[in-house]
This record gives structure tokens, sequence and C-alpha cells, in this order.
């Protein structure tokens, strides 16, 4: 699980990264080259009554993560 805040009420949200693989995520794209294979896009709606905007959230696995190993 991760908490992230919603970019435009800062609301606090709870959300399921896709899988183990894609455990870095973004609210931009990733810059080309610094993740592996492919990304992992999710859409969410923020749950604050009051904002309600959808939210586009990029997973994607770091390639600092594979350097590492």
């Amino acid at each position: 699980m991760a908490v992230l805040e919603c970019p435009f009420c800062y609301e606090i949200l709870e959300v399921k990264p896709p899988d183990r693989l894609h455990t870095a995520f973004s609210f931009a794209k990733p810059i080309p080259k610094s993740f592996h294979k492919n990304i992992v896009t999710k859409k969410h709606k923020c749950q604050n009554l009051e904002c309600k905007k959808p939210i586009t959230i990029f997973w994607y696995a770091p390639l600092e993560y594979f350097n590492r190993i």
C-alpha cells in the first residue's frame, strides 16, 4: 500500500501498486530510460467529496533498483 496526497486538494489517498515490480510512482510520466520495461497507468478519483478530481498515477520500476542487485 502506498500513501499519497491528491495533487489538487492534498487529501490523503491510499493506493495499491499494480504488482511487485512497479513500486515507484509519479503523477507525471517518468523520464524515458529511467525505468525498467514498461509503465503501468492507473486512474483514480480523489475521495474528498469537495474535490473528486481524476488522478492519473504512473507506476514503474526504477532502473536504480536494478543497478543495486
